[in-house]
C-alpha cells in the first residue's frame, strides 16, 4: 500500500480520488480551519493545521511517505490576481516544499501538483520541473479538464506527475454523466435577487437541469459572494438559483454523502469547495503513477 501526504488538502479531493487506488493517505495539512473541520468531517484519517513554511527536509524523511500530493495557493498565477508568481509571499511555502524534497534522505517515490491553468508558465512551474529534475523524477505535465471525461463542468486545471518510476501513459475514461444527475431541489433555493438578475442576466450563464447538453462553468470560491464570472446559475420554476454547495461538490465527484459540517456557514462551503479540485480529473491524473512497491 502506498503511504501518501495530503499538502494543502483542503476539503480532501486528492484523498476522494484515492479511494479507488492502493493509497493510504495517512497525513493532510492544511491551514484553514473551516477546510479541516469538512475534510474530518468525511473521512477516517484527520487533517491537522499546519503551517507548511515549518516543512522541511527532516519533518519530510520522518513521515515515511512514498506519495506528496500537494494543491498550493493558486493566488499568485490567477488571471484575476495580482500575477507575483515566486515574489507573492502565499508561494513561500511551496518554495520550502521543494527545498525538503530536494535536500531531504529519502525522497518521497511520487510527487504530483495541481494547480490554475495558469501556473503552465509561470516561474514555480519552473522551478518545480528544475527540482524534480535534479533530484531525477521522471515527470508528465497535463492540462485537463472534466469535461473531456464527461462531466458536465468546465475546471481547466494543470497537473504535474513525478515519479522515480517509468509514468505511464494517460488513461481518459469518459463517463458522459448529464447534469440533471447532480441536480437536487432544494427546499429553500438560494435565489438571485431580481434586481441582480434584470442587471446582470445576459452575462449569467443560466442553465436548465433537464438539458441534456448543459453544462456548468467553473465555480471560483467567490460564488455567492460576487455574482458575475464566478459560476453557473439554474432556473428554478419562475425565478433563478445558485447551485447548492453539495450539489457542486456532487459535480466535482466528491459523491452524495459528501457533507459540510454545521459548524460552518454556506459561504465558507462555497468558498472551500471553489478552492478544491475535480476528483474525477485527479483520478484519471493517478492513472499515470505505478502504484505497487
Amino acid at each position: 500500500m502506498i503511504k501518501a501526504v495530503e499538502l494543502y488538502c483542503g476539503i480532501g479531493g486528492f484523498s476522494k480520488a484515492c479511494e479507488d487506488y492502493e493509497i493510504d493517505v495517512t497525513y493532510a495539512y492544511d491551514q484553514n480551519d473551516a477546510a479541516i473541520a469538512t475534510y474530518n468531517t468525511n473521512f477516517t484519517h484527520k487533517a491537522e493545521k499546519f503551517n507548511l513554511e515549518k516543512f522541511d527536509a527532516n519533518y519530510l524523511d520522518a513521515l515515511h511517505v512514498n506519495f506528496l500530493w500537494m494543491s498550493p495557493p493558486c493566488q499568485p498565477y490567477t488571471k484575476k490576481g495580482v500575477q507575483k508568481d515566486l515574489a507573492d509571499n502565499r508561494s513561500d511555502s511551496f518554495k520550502n516544499i521543494l527545498n525538503a524534497i530536494c535536500t531531504c534522505k529519502n525522497p518521497p517515490l511520487h510527487v504530483a501538483l495541481e494547480n490554475v491553468e495558469g501556473f503552465k508558465n509561470s516561474q514555480a512551474r519552473d522551478l518545480l520541473v528544475s527540482t524534480l529534475e535534479k533530484v531525477g523524477y521522471n515527470i508528465t505535465e497535463t492540462l485537463l479538464c472534466p469535461s473531456e471525461l464527461g462531466i458536465p463542468n468546465r475546471r481547466m486545471r494543470y497537473y504535474l506527475c513525478a515519479s522515480l518510476k517509468p509514468l505511464k501513459e494517460i488513461k481518459r475514461s469518459f463517463t458522459c454523466k448529464e447534469l440533471s444527475q447532480y441536480i437536487k431541489e432544494p427546499d429553500e433555493p438560494y435565489l438571485i435577487p431580481k434586481d441582480i438578475l434584470e442587471k446582470f442576466r445576459d452575462g449569467f450563464r443560466i442553465i436548465e437541469a433537464t438539458n441534456k447538453d448543459a453544462y456548468t462553468t467553473c465555480f471560483t470560491s467567490s460564488y455567492s459572494k460576487s455574482w458575475m464570472h464566478s459560476g453557473a446559475y439554474l432556473t428554478c420554476k419562475d425565478n433563478v438559483r445558485l447551485f447548492e454547495p453539495n450539489e457542486i461538490a456532487s459535480l466535482m465527484g466528491f459523491g452524495d454523502n459528501f457533507i459540510f459540517p454545521k459548524t460552518i456557514t454556506k459561504r465558507q462551503s462555497y468558498k472551500l469547495i471553489g478552492n478544491s479540485l475535480s476528483v474525477y480529473a485527479v483520478k484519471t491524473i493517478l492513472s499515470q503513477f505505478t502504484l505497487a512497491h
